[in-house]
């Protein structure tokens, strides 16, 4: 049986508040009241942007969302989990600024935000799941602890995993930063014989791995965090990268960890997909006005996190008329991997039926 995603038409133009009523009707025409009981501690994991990003999904869109949790009477609270990278999420002191800064906080919305990977991003839980690359994954500690789960995606393509929106935001958002580091190890970088020397990707290496020499740059392997950072910059395709392989093995263990972090609360996750201001790259990014790739096309949300996303995946593709690697202008990524071994792996299904909500 097909599993359901409700949909509703949706844009920034519509201004912050009718967005977040929109997504609010959303939750109720899907019923996802049910998955929420009086007292579960419920994480509302989102993405805060990184700071000089103005393209992340803003607060207010989603403070609809958190009101149907409070009248649910749940102890909801905001939550994301420390970068691998070094910038203004690093660390849960600065993560915690930037979340206020961003309007991610109790004045704005009326429910804390707490990093629950604790001060440095290393407090975890190592949640056996018996997957086909991972046997245990390590999970943000508070997150395993939590009764429930609201994930709220901002959807945006991604360098590595080609499609960033639920299951990018449960497998690598909650993972602890061990855990971020092995999904990442899949990833093998080299600079090629065309590097110009122009030190973007040294000046943008937030593992100090990258050194210059006479001739071009070169990366310390031992070093190398994979976050493909260097990858992401560098605009003359002298980075390399075994896109095919090492890709679908990120894409693959990132839904291994999406199945930890959803262990235990099982038919106690609603996913929300907010298909607005769609980018190249992910909000990681601090670069300000990102053009979009996509025109807004809505909110999508199901209790089914590989559903929401193939519900999403089909939407921006026939919206566009290119694949979502086409439109990121590199062919080779495919985001199918992760969907379709999520899939196999129990997390949910690709048979989705679309909803349309008036």
């Amino acid at each position: 049986m097909a599993s359901k995603a409700y949909f509703i038409k949706a844009s920034i133009k519509d201004g912050e508040k009718v967005i977040s009523e929109k997504a609010r009707k959303l939750f109720r025409a899907g019923g996802f009241a049910s998955c929420f009981q009086e007292n579960d501690f419920t994480a509302v994991k989102v993405h805060v942007g990184e700071k000089g990003n103005n393209t992340y999904l803003a607060a207010p869109c989603i403070k609809g969302l958190v009101d149907e949790l409070l009248a649910l009477k749940t102890k909801p609270f905001l939550t994301d989990t420390s970068t691998l990278y070094t910038g203004h999420r690093h660390n849960a002191i600065d993560h915690t600024i930037l979340a206020t800064e961003h309007g991610f906080c109790l004045d704005t919305l009326g429910i804390p935000f707490i990093a629950t990977g604790g001060l440095f991003g290393t407090s975890e839980t190592a949640v056996q799941i018996n997957g086909e690359l991972n046997k245990e994954v390590f999970v943000a500690y508070d997150i395993a602890r939590c009764q429930s789960i609201l994930s709220v995606a901002h959807v945006t393509g991604h360098v590595a995993t080609c499609l960033g929106a639920t299951l990018k935001t449960l497998g690598m958002g909650c993972a602890s930063r061990k855990g971020k580091m092995k999904q990442h190890a899949a990833l093998t970088l080299s600079i090629g014989d065309d590097c110009t020397r122009c030190g973007e990707c040294y000046e943008n290496c937030p593992a100090d791995a990258i050194w210059l020499d006479d001739v071009k740059a070169h990366i310390d392997q031992d070093k190398c965090i994979g976050c493909a950072e260097c990858l992401a910059v560098c605009r003359f395709e002298a980075v390399k990268l075994h896109w095919g392989q090492e890709c679908e093995v990120l894409q693959k263990s990132m839904a291994e960890y999406a199945l930890g972090t959803l262990k235990g609360k099982e038919n106690k996750g609603a996913f929300f997909n907010y298909v607005l201001s769609v980018t190249k790259h992910c909000d990681c990014f601090n670069t300000p006005n990102m053009p979009k790739i996509v025109d807004d096309i809505g909110i999508v949300a199901s209790t089914d996190p590989v559903a929401v996303d193939r519900a999403t995946l089909d939407l921006v593709e026939n919206r566009s008329g290119k694949t979502l690697g086409q439109l990121l202008k590199n062919k080779k990524l495919d985001p199918r991997y992760q969907l379709e071994h999520a899939e196999r792996i129990g997390l949910g299904s690709n048979d989705c039926q679309l909803i349309e909500v008036g």
